[in-house]
């Protein structure tokens, strides 16, 4: 890439590091640098991305170590030296809402609305696996998710009572190398159980198993792995949001939640309540910046107020929305609150997709579309929702999300030389509206290169991808899925006029 082709502002680059400093563990060599966006959305006078050739990026002890020019670090020593010329070196993308299980039932789903797919392929899977299968769908999703230059992801793990099937996901990033966060989810009222609920536990034993699994599992940054999941606020008790988000502040953890993410939810919550859940929640004193709700799609103002005045945050999981029929989020609305938003591309099954590039692509042509405005969200706007949006959800505003000295070196080399993004006119923009995992040659985790050339470094790709098949036919047919991909055929649009909306509802 030209000098030419990059950000033309560079005198804006922010000042490099020249000082001496001890070995590193790896050295970046002639990368076009994607720097900055660490200021706060919609500020003006924050740091805004700047795209810099030649740069050297040095890593030691997980950290980036030093930013200068290639033809700077001449005094600099290194274990080993990696060659970025031509490419791109982008933060990790952060994924802040997924599903990770869900990994084996991919294509399931297709043409389901959002309550009976539940009903009828997530909670039978879910009740079927074993852990070896959860720890499979795992690895597959991590995998895929690397290769699309995700580095850390917040997983949602159904509340299974047996610790083994979260300790499963947390092998699974382990295993993988994704810096990787279970959302242990928590339920303490079921409404559709009838007469028994096979994932309840007491409140405590959830807690103490939380504890257990992030003192074995360390994540080696201020917020612990594992973090309190309530489904939704219609499976938990009032008292037990309460004491959900005393737990979380005592462990100093975030808490992942879905709200706002189908029409009948708000109704439900009137119900209850006598109020919408968003007021129920800040006046029990629940919402807080701790708090990260995915998809908040069906969201009003008087809502959409309370969320900026609590300072929750949202993760916004544009793929799986549409993939489910639930809407758009009005993100824009949104950030116009101040209100911060992440991204992400929700569970395997909710998109048949873990790619963030997907994501970051999706999630801007979407807002543009709802705001009938092609300037509504531009793509400096989504990749600062899928990096620094996803540090601070994740508690790590500090720590994630930028190419920057004393941050863990999260990133990614993006090689643009492929059909689909050739010309680059605007870097940022072929990263956001051109690319794809085919453009992902290399992925450092805390400075570990866990994919090279696009293929994993510690993963046998091949075997994974029997192993899943496998493992997805056999738990398919334990499930009874299976016969849901029967009898699919084309949409009988113009022809017989009962297959309608609601009549294609009703039919699952």
């Amino acid at each position: 890439m030209t000098e030419a082709q990059s950000h033309s502002h560079q005198s804006e680059s922010p000042p490099e590091q020249s000082r001496p400093i001890a070995p590193l563990d790896l050295l970046l060599t002639d990368a076009t640098a994607v720097l900055g966006g660490t200021g706060e959305f919609w500020d003006l006078d924050g740091d805004q991305y700047h795209v810099v050739d030649g740069r050297a990026i040095g890593i030691r002890d997980g950290r980036i170590a030093w930013i200068g020019p290639t033809s700077g670090a001449r005094h600099l020593t290194s274990r080993r030296t990696l060659d970025a010329r031509g490419k791109m070196a982008v933060p990790g993308l952060v994924n802040t809402h997924n599903h990770l299980f869900q990994n084996l039932v991919k294509g399931l789903g297709d043409e389901m609305y959002l309550l009976p797919w539940v009903e009828a392929i997530i909670l039978t899977t879910s009740e079927v696996m074993r852990p070896e299968d959860v720890y499979t769908a795992a690895l597959l999703g991590c995998v895929e998710a690397l290769k699309s230059g995700c580095t850390s992801l917040l997983d949602f793990m159904f509340g299974l009572p047996d610790p083994e099937y979260h300790r499963a996901v947390l092998r699974a990033f382990r295993d993988s190398g994704l810096r990787g966060f279970l959302g242990r989810a928590i339920r303490d009222l079921n409404p559709d159980s009838g007469y028994r609920d096979p994932w309840y536990l007491p409140l405590d034993e959830v807690f103490d198993q939380m504890r257990e699994l992030a003192a074995e599992f360390p994540s080696g940054l201020p917020v612990p792995s594992v973090f309190p999941a309530p489904g939704t606020v219609r499976t938990v008790t009032t008292q037990g949001l309460v004491r959900i988000a005393e737990y979380a502040d005592a462990e100093g953890a975030q808490i992942t939640i879905h709200m706002g993410e189908y029409v009948e939810e708000r109704d439900l919550a009137i119900d209850r309540w006598g109020m919408n859940a968003f007021a129920k929640c800040a006046e029990i004193g629940f919402l807080s910046p701790r708090v990260v709700a995915a998809h908040c799609v069906q969201v009003d103002e008087a809502e959409m107020e309370i969320m900026a005045r609590t300072g929750m945050q949202v993760s916004y999981n544009p793929v799986s929305n549409c993939y489910l029929g639930n809407g758009i989020a009005p993100v824009v609305r949104m950030l116009e609150h101040g209100i911060d938003v992440s991204l992400a591309t929700d569970g395997g099954a909710c998109g048949n997709t873990q790619d963030m590039l997907e994501a970051l692509r999706f999630g801007a042509v979407l807002a543009k579309t709802q705001q009938r405005d092609p300037r509504a969200l531009n793509a400096r706007d989504m990749l600062r929702l899928a990096t620094m949006g996803g540090a601070k959800a994740l508690g790590l505003s500090e720590h994630l999300g930028a190419l920057e000295v004393g941050r863990h070196a999260d990133l990614f080399l993006l090689d643009p030389w492929h059909v689909k993004t050739v010309p680059v006119h605007d870097p940022i923009s072929s990263i956001v509206y051109g690319a794809t995992q085919a453009n992902v040659d290399t992925v450092l985790v805390n400075g570990e290169i866990v994919i090279q050339d696009g293929v994993s470094t510690r993963v046998d790709e091949g075997s994974l991808m029997r192993e899943a098949q496998a493992r997805a036919d056999e738990v398919s047919r334990r499930a009874g899925t299976r016969r849901l991909t029967q009898g699919r055929r084309f949409t009988p649009f113009g022809a017989d006029q009962r297959g309608d909306s609601q009549g294609r509802r009703d039919a699952f």
